[in-house]
């Protein structure tokens, strides 16, 4: 059954399957940003109003995109380097014309040669594949199944069946979190109590979320534990790739070649060693909600819970939250699971009833683009 949202159909197993086969991992996130924000309404056309879980995961991808894309290195060069920053505007100019061509794309002759050259900026690529991965493998799932559901005709035979088709068991190899947070939606939409659907609808997106989390431990880890190499005989390197055929040339006219290509990047290499680590320990730990506020993982969330949030009373949703309670969200370690879920209970709780969260995350000429697999101007 499809789903209308506005003009547009509801996203199909079949849409989520083609998204997650495209091979440029910055064309995927967007394409997957805009996939959730799609899911996440025609989600509550079905389910009711109040912040499902796909709709965080929208705004959640958009900022994920920023490190995909390489462009919180942007934003750090540039609080960095104040006094310069009218270099910025024609750095990230020509940034995002290298990855229209392909930089981080394996498929492109760009994107092998980037990957084979090593450079002083290798751990930000680092951090932006395993972001990308990341949010490839949480869609994959995830997302497949909010288009499932979304696929199930409403009847009691049609969700026992659509639960049937979750494993059991905890994750990252069970999916028992989804089976009850689908079961709890459902429970949501049935019931006529204001006060009981919205906790139902929160107990719902935690446990989603704490799937989630736990199924990217791996990636998270991977991507603030990117340090940068100590690189080698960078000289060496770049002629070995640019050039196949220099292996062959004159020593006296390969060593001064390489060596030449070696002091340039030893300078490169200490000036943006403290912008990379700035980049992968700061900006993967923030995130920019439509009210355009960037909320700070570091820092106490200062935002009051929703008014219907205030006080829970359903008894599994106590238990939940009471895992993750603490006087201060505030994330002294991103790489602890914990702390995370911590900071994601709370943000849930007090953006659950903010409308801004269905804002489009693309203009209508950007979505267009990106439907296009076109990598679109302008801010993302």
């Amino acid at each position: 059954m499809a789903t209308e949202t506005g003009n547009t159909p509801a996203p199909r197993v079949e849409d989520v399957d083609r998204i997650c086969a495209v091979a440029d991992p910055v064309r995927r996130n967007l394409q997957i940003t805009q996939c959730y924000h799609e899911l996440a309404l025609a989600f509550a056309s079905r389910i009711g109003a109040g912040a499902n879980w796909c709709l965080f995961a929208a705004w959640a991808s958009r900022q994920a995109g920023c490190t995909i894309r390489g462009e919180d290195f942007f934003a750090t060069f540039e609080q960095r380097l104040a006094r310069i920053s009218a270099l910025t505007s024609p750095a990230q100019a020509l940034w995002r014309k290298l990855l229209r061509a392909g930089l981080y794309n394996p498929e492109t002759r760009l994107g092998r040669f980037a990957r084979q050259v090593q450079s002083p900026l290798d751990a930000l690529e680092r951090a932006s594949d395993a972001v990308a991965r990341g949010n490839k493998k949480v869609f994959e799932e995830i997302g497949r199944e909010f288009a499932r559901f979304l696929a199930t005709p409403p009847g009691d035979i049609s969700f026992a069946n659509f639960l049937d088709g979750l494993r059991p068991g905890d994750p990252p190899a069970g999916q028992r979190y989804l089976r009850a947070a689908f079961t709890h939606y459902s429970q949501a939409a049935a019931e006529p109590g204001p006060k009981k659907r919205v906790e139902l609808m929160l107990l719902a997106n935690l446990e989603i979320g704490l799937h989630e989390q736990t199924r990217l431990q791996p990636e998270i880890l991977e991507a603030l534990n990117s340090p940068v190499d100590e690189a080698h005989e960078t000289g060496h390197q770049f002629l070995s790739v640019a050039f196949p055929d220099s292996k062959t040339w004159w020593g006296w006219t390969r060593r001064p070649a390489a060596g030449a290509a070696d002091n340039l990047a030893q300078g490169l290499r200490q000036f943006t060693r403290r912008l990379v680590r700035l980049t992968v320990t700061d900006h993967l730990m923030t995130l920019t909600v439509p009210v355009k506020r960037v909320l700070r993982l570091g820092r106490d969330l200062n935002a009051p819970f929703a008014e219907s949030l205030r006080e829970l009373s359903h008894a599994d949703l106590l238990a939940l939250a009471a895992r993750f309670d603490r006087p201060s969200a505030a994330v002294e370690d991103w790489a602890v699971l914990e702390e995370r879920m911590r900071y994601i209970s709370r943000l849930f709780r007090a953006f659950h009833e903010d409308p801004r969260l269905c804002d489009p995350p693309f203009s209508e000429r950007q979505t267009e683009q990106i439907r296009r697999g076109v990598l679109p101007d302008g801010g993302l």
